[in-house]
């Protein structure tokens, strides 16, 4: 609410803040600095006004508007980013309508004859551009800071570019401006929007691509949704002409390195004219790729057949993938484990299309045979331990492979799936026929033929099996290894089951994720 004393004009003026002003005071005095914007036209191009930011020491701000002729009037009156007491300005009640994101109350101040403007510094002398390198312009944005930089020109967007909002209901206007200086080896994009793409801001770089020209900016705020650029604000100028220090030594830097900057400017030219051939480059040339020849906006193709490295099926273009978590239980305890499209087919009997094709079809039948099948045929799991061991000393274990045990008069392939879908029938088939040209006539996913004898089990009971491995049975194994084989592959030629020592005294139960335990 606004503050009494600022009520009645016969009071005597008194300090007020911009949060105490509403549309009955009349007589006040307010400190605040001043940011003040370009001389617009409205959108119907009738009303000619300049917009002023006025805030105060708490950081309360306040819009004010010039029309017409004022803006001249007030030209020396008001400067930018000048301090100053103003007193007996009208305060305006702003319409919901017509407030913009400037306006923190809803009143705004205007300026009319009896109104007072007084610097409060009136012995300095205007407040010129601070122009900084690029590099320091900090990454971390703060929408209330500004920033003035100076750069070499090094494209200028020909024509402005329409912009929709997403409710079709307004449109905009931007052109880009990207410019580079000695600090960053990265260009800059500058977007200049609306009133700032005119053709009478651009006319005085005609000659952008054939020279190198340095021009200032005035009051740009950072923009990080796209890398780092910078985007107008209200206050934001372009000068054509920049003047002190750091505009003089970025020139000299312009003269003395030309070809440096005829690679940067090369660089985006290439990226702001695609051509309609794809720039494509390895992987190693890719890698080779530095910060100090990239751009922000740069793409780039590699071109590549599909090869999975975990497969191997060379001949693939796409393929579907699968995996497959569930948990190990041995009566000593449990471990969660996730197994990879090979290892997934390789449990399930199944490939990859056939069981993408039973997900999508909701075959809960045919996963309930997988799930008889996990339940009764037993398989080892290989596992290791993660590289955080010699890393970080950690111990963490991690899947390896999956290896299936089968007995002769069980060793079955089941049937592949006759979903909706089209899609596992054609990999099938295309599956079978690139075996048979490779002179295979085993199945796809091979299950290896393997010997032993092992207790048959119902769907109602999971596999148990309890080992004892006698001096023999060690020395038997210390035979396997020396021939270089497994235990699986050596049951061929023994006919009692010699498990690997880490199923020594060890129970097995698997339960199908996602699935109840029965």
């Amino acid at each position: 609410m606004a503050d009494q004393k600022c009520k009645t004009a016969r009071q005597k003026p008194e300090y007020v803040y911009l949060n105490q002003l509403n549309a009955a005071c009349k007589t006040y005095i307010v400190r605040v600095v001043a940011e003040k914007g370009r001389d617009t036209l409205s959108s119907k191009k009738t009303v000619r006004f300049q917009t002023l930011l006025l805030k105060d020491e708490k950081g309360n701000r306040m819009r004010g508007s010039l029309f017409g002729d004022q803006i001249e009037a007030f030209e020396e009156a008001l400067q930018y980013l000048g301090e100053y007491e103003i007193s007996a300005a009208p305060i305006k009640f702003i319409d919901e309508k017509w407030r913009t994101e400037l306006d923190q109350f809803p009143y705004q101040m205007a300026f009319g004859s009896r109104t007072v403007i007084q610097p409060v510094h009136p012995e300095l002398r205007p407040i010129m551009p601070n122009y900084q390198p690029i590099a320091s312009i900090p990454r971390t944005v703060d929408p209330d800071e500004k920033y003035d930089i100076v750069g070499v020109v090094l494209y200028v967007e020909e024509e402005p570019r329409k912009i929709e909002a997403r409710d079709g209901k307004r449109e905009s206007f931007v052109r880009e401006v990207v410019v580079t200086d000695e600090s960053c080896d990265q260009p800059l994009t500058i977007s200049l929007w609306n009133d700032l793409t005119a053709p009478k801001f651009f006319d005085k770089l005609p000659n952008w691509a054939e020279a190198f020209q340095v021009i200032g900016f005035r009051a740009l705020k950072p923009y990080t949704r796209r890398g780092f650029s910078m985007n107008f604000g209200m206050s934001t100028q372009i000068i054509y002409k920049p003047e002190g220090d750091r505009a003089r030594e970025l020139s000299n830097w312009a003269n003395l390195f030309h070809q440096k900057i005829l690679d940067r400017q090369t660089r985006v030219l290439e990226v702001k004219y695609l051509g309609e051939n794809k720039k494509i480059v390895s992987i190693a040339e890719l890698r080779r790729k530095k910060p100090s020849n990239t751009i922000q906006e740069e793409l780039l193709w590699i071109e590549k057949r599909y090869s999975c490295t975990s497969c191997y099926k060379k001949e693939c273009i796409c393929t579907e993938r699968t995996t497959f978590k569930f948990e190990a239980s041995d009566g000593t305890g449990t471990m969660a484990f996730t197994t990879f499209n090979d290892d997934t087919e390789r449990l399930f009997r199944r490939s990859a299309a056939e069981i993408y094709a039973i997900k999508e079809a909701d075959d809960h039948n045919a996963f309930e045979a997988i799930q008889d099948m996990l339940s009764s045929k037993p398989f080892y799991i290989k596992v290791g331990p993660t590289s955080h061991l010699g890393q970080n000393n950690v111990l963490e274990w991690t899947l390896k492979g999956i290896e299936l045990k089968e007995e002769p008069e069980t060793l079955e392939v089941l049937q592949p799936f006759e979903g909706t879908s089209n899609q596992a029938k054609d990999a099938n088939e295309k599956e079978k026929q690139q075996s048979m040209e490779q002179g295979n006539l085993e199945p796809v996913i091979s299950t290896p033929n393997m010997k032993g004898s092992s207790e048959k089990h119902t769907q109602d009971s999971s596999f148990t099996q309890t080992l004892e491995l006698t001096q023999g049975d060690i020395e038997s194994l210390k035979r396997k290894k020396a021939l270089g084989k497994t235990p699986v592959q050596f049951q061929d030629e023994e006919t009692e089951y010699e498990p690997p020592l880490s199923q020594f005294r060890a129970k097995k139960k698997l339960f199908f994720g996602g699935m109840t335990p029965e």
